[in-house]
């Protein structure tokens, strides 16, 4: 009888260990994920003075708002916040378009040398972007497309373009025939399909695709500070990299405006996060 309750207690500590191993992974990895995200909230409501002072202080000790009020009275903040939601809001629209065509293509139709094209769409996304720069940027400047929505929009969506066939691709062909056989009896064509059945069930692989893009577009700094010169036509991540004090670095402008610029991508993925998980999951699978 005492062995039977020895061994339930081992397992009962087995059990309580597993748990709290299991949470308290969760814990330090969400700690470590949001840990940025509060130093700059932290950092913001700082004092200018006590932004950089030995000992660290984790609780501002006089907490102000003069960072967000010099954050969007020193630049045009939400002009860039403006350009930032055309430029990403477009290339995720673009993507998800032309990326549902190619990956319907890809995971429904019979034709040669299927495999072979989808590894070279996805073998694009291996190249460096610096590589691409002079080239697009020539390209950019013959065209007209410096300091121009589509100069971004056009290079964004062809840099995502391979994820975006991936994701449909894969999410696609784990739907059911039945559902494009009836349309096809019905007497739809294959783009009547895929607009007026496939995609009306397919919004967890298109909400996947449209927050990648999207975020993507919205942190890219490289080509941003390149192909939009003039300061009307700049993005949150550029606008905040050229925020400048008369003798120090303004931190605390900076983390206030960079927190500011968090707030649209938190809640654009809040508001997306089961779909994401759910086409994440279907494209796991595939």
């Amino acid at each position: 009888m005492s062995y039977d309750s020895s061994a339930f207690e081992i397992e009962r500590f087995q059990w309580v260990g597993k748990k709290l191993g299991f949470y308290g992974s969760i814990f330090v990895i969400a700690l470590v994920s949001v840990f940025p995200v509060l130093w700059m909230l932290i950092t913001s409501l700082k004092q200018p003075g006590n932004v950089v002072t030995f000992p660290v202080e984790y609780i501002p000790r006089n907490p102000t708002l003069e960072n967000y009020r010099a954050a969007i009275q020193g630049a045009p903040f939400f002009r860039y916040l403006f350009n930032s939601a055309v430029v990403a809001t477009g290339t995720a629209v673009l993507d998800v378009f032309l990326g549902s065509l190619a990956g319907y293509a890809l995971s429904r139709l019979r034709f040669r040398f299927k495999l072979p094209v989808l590894l070279l769409i996805l073998g694009t996304a291996m190249l460096p972007f610096i590589a691409r720069l002079i080239p697009l940027f020539s390209l950019a400047r013959s065209w007209g497309l410096l300091n121009n929505y589509l100069g971004l929009i056009i290079p964004y969506a062809a840099f995502q373009l391979p994820f975006a066939v991936w994701i449909f691709q894969a999410y696609f062909k784990e739907l059911p025939d039945s559902l494009e056989e009836a349309g096809l009896m019905d007497g739809l064509s294959r783009i009547g399909v895929l607009f007026r059945i496939i995609l009306p069930v397919s919004a967890p692989a298109m909400a996947t695709a449209a927050i990648i893009v999207f975020i993507y577009a919205w942190n890219e700094f490289l080509f941003a500070l390149t192909f939009m010169t003039e300061d009307s036509m700049r993005t949150i991540t550029v606008g905040i990299a050229l925020y400048q004090g008369e003798f120090q670095y303004p931190w605390g402008t900076i983390s206030a405006a960079v927190f500011m610029s968090v707030i649209p991508l938190i809640l654009f993925m809040l508001f997306f996060q089961r779909k994401v998980v759910e086409g994440l999951t279907a494209t796991g699978k595939a």
